[in-house]
C-alpha cells in the first residue's frame, strides 16, 4: 500500500520514495555529515537490512 500525504504519494507500493522536492537545512546537514563519517559512501538497505545499493560520493575539494 502506498503512503500518501495530503493526497500525494510519498512512498510507492514498491517502497520507493516519490515526490520529494526539498529537505530542510537540518536534515541536509545530518545526511551529509553521516555520509562524510562513512568515508563518503552511502549504503541503502531494504526493510530486512539487506544492502541494495552503494553510492560512492565525491569528497569535497579544497579551493585555493
Amino acid at each position: 500500500m502506498a503512503i500518501k500525504v495530503n493526497g500525494v504519494e510519498v512512498v510507492s507500493t514498491t517502497r520507493v520514495l516519490s515526490n520529494l522536492t526539498d529537505a530542510d537545512v537540518a536534515s541536509e546537514k545530518v545526511i551529509n555529515d553521516a555520509i562524510k563519517n562513512q568515508n563518503n559512501i552511502l549504503r541503502i538497505y531494504d526493510s530486512a537490512g539487506v544492502e541494495i545499493r552503494t553510492l560512492f560520493c565525491a569528497a569535497p575539494v579544497a579551493v585555493t
